[in-house]
């Protein structure tokens, strides 16, 4: 699962093979959450995941919304994601 993208220090990522809806995963020191692509919204989440962390993902989920579709189908597709840098 390779990393396509960091806000701060979280890794975000989107897997192979992973079920609809659309979405991408993000890892932090304190949690892993699961937001939707189409309108980045939280999914699901383990661990402990500040509101701040939350804010500052669904900011950077909107600016990069087609990199992160495009990622999706890539890895659907089962070719190698394009990193998504800010």
């Amino acid at each position: 699962m390779p990393t396509i993208g960091r806000i701060g220090s979280l890794d975000v990522m989107v897997f192979r093979n992973d079920h609809d809806p659309p979405h991408f995963h993000v890892m932090g020191a304190e949690f892993s959450a699961k937001f939707t692509i189409a309108d980045v919204e939280l999914l699901s989440s383990k661990g402990r995941i500040r509101r701040r962390d939350i804010r500052d993902i669904e900011e950077w989920g909107q600016r990069h919304r087609n990199e992160l579709h495009l990622n999706w189908q890539l890895a659907r597709a089962g070719k190698p994601p394009q990193k998504i840098t800010d």
